[in-house]
């Protein structure tokens, strides 16, 4: 029985050939798998660098620009979550005072600077704002 199927799987003629490709290719023969090939291999890396690369670089700057022009006085967010007024700049070190505690950070450590000023005008407009229009609901009533 094994024998009569392996015979039946036998080719019993000679197979068609198959006509030669028409077109050049790339290098004048007839495959254009290299092309194909290096456009996707171009199409990855510029995939990677606008993903990977290029936001990094562009975070990197940003952080540079705002360590240049961190003053004394400056209040900073940590990234452990410390809020602080710095105190002394030194080469890689920042020193900040929380409270009454002072604390000697790394300068990757400042997530943020946080504008003093900023941040006591628009959380005392916005509170104003709010004790008014409870004041006009209580006064209509």
């Amino acid at each position: 029985m094994f024998g009569k199927i392996v015979l039946a799987a036998a080719p019993t003629s000679a197979p068609a050939s198959t006509p030669a490709p028409a077109g050049g290719g790339l290098f004048g023969g007839g495959d254009s798998g290299i092309l194909t090939m290096i456009i996707w291999l171009v199409v990855i890396v510029a995939i990677f660098y606008f993903l990977l690369i290029f936001p990094q670089r562009r975070q990197s700057k940003t952080f540079e620009k705002m360590m240049n022009g961190l003053k004394r006085g400056d209040t900073v967010l940590t990234v452990g979550g410390v809020i602080g007024k710095v105190v002394d700049i030194k080469n890689n070190t920042i020193k900040l005072r929380s409270g009454t505690t002072e604390m000697e950070v790394t300068k990757r450590s400042i997530s943020s600077v946080v504008k003093s000023e900023s941040i006591d005008s628009s959380s005392d407009s916005s509170s104003s704002d709010d004790e008014e229009s409870q004041n006009d609901k209580s006064d209509k009533q």
